[in-house]
């Protein structure tokens, strides 16, 4: 058995379960280093988090490479393109295929008559954004306690993170605070990607569900949530200006600082119900 520092830091919050050291995985290896304490100097094994290179083609035009985890890369790319805002997360994909780190996408651009995608096609470039903000017009509500409940989640289903520190988890949960999609990944926007891929794939209404998040809340992960029509986002790290100024002018309601028994609401208070 492994001497794995950080999973047996992490045994002190009751998060880490011993069954799952012998458990192998494409997003860690073992590896040894040298562990510098106030008590002793001694070499240990520890599990170290795996990133890819992955480049993204649509209609055989390069659209973006990714620096992610090796795993669920469909999802990654049917989340990346919805949360971009290049296609509808209604749009039909006509196929996905992945090989050799590089993931190929087929979509009808001339039945979809998508400005976006015809961009892609000319361009082959990722600076498409749409030019309009997208509005969000949801009556969907979420009880505070809800959204504390599946935030605190994040840490008891983040298995990559326990083992490696190095992971972002991304939910899609329902009203309920179901947890529908649930993925990790090495970088916390891939991690959202992905999830909402996943949700995607699996034909959930995202106008219906909260997108919850670990890590920062910057504009562009903001941005990803409107594009993919989400009315709540929250998260237990911090926010930015821009991401409070994008959240307000789009409607949707965005939460950080999520940490038992407390929330910071910067926009769109009248979806969380406090009662």
């Amino acid at each position: 058995m492994s001497d794995n520092w950080y999973s047996n830091k992490n045994m002190k919050t009751d998060v880490f379960w011993k069954d799952e050291e012998s458990i192998s995985s494409p997003l860690y290896v073992p590896m040894q280093c040298l562990e510098v304490t106030d008590v002793h100097i001694k070499q240990i094994n520890v599990d170290v988090i795996v990133e890819e290179r992955v480049d993204l083609f649509v209609n055989n035009v390069h659209i973006t490479t990714f620096f992610a985890s090796p795993k669920e890369l469909k999802e990654l790319a049917v989340g990346f393109l919805v949360c971009e805002g290049f296609i509808d997360s209604d749009t039909i994909i006509e196929s996905i295929v992945i090989e050799d780190h590089k993931i190929y996408c087929r979509i009808d651009v001339g039945s979809q008559e998508l400005d976006s995608l015809t961009h892609i096609e000319r361009c082959g470039t990722t600076s498409y954004r749409k030019d309009k903000v997208k509005i969000i017009d949801s009556d969907a509500q979420f009880h505070k306690d809800i959204i504390i409940d599946v935030v605190e989640q994040l840490k008891d289903k983040g298995k990559t993170w326990r083992r490696t520190g190095g992971a972002h988890t991304s939910f899609v949960c329902d009203r309920e605070g179901n947890i529908l999609t649930a993925c990790e990944d090495v970088g916390r926007a891939c991690a959202v990607d992905k999830t909402v891929g996943k949700a995607i794939l699996n034909r959930i209404d995202l106008t219906d569900c909260a997108l919850i998040t670990t890590g920062r809340l910057a504009s562009t992960m903001v941005s990803k949530a409107i594009n993919a029509g989400f009315p709540l986002m929250a998260s237990k790290g911090a926010t930015v200006r821009e991401s409070v100024e994008l959240a307000r002018k789009s409607g949707i309601t965005l939460l950080a600082f999520v940490r038992r028994p407390n929330m910071y609401i910067y926009s769109g208070e009248q979806r969380v119900l406090l009662d």
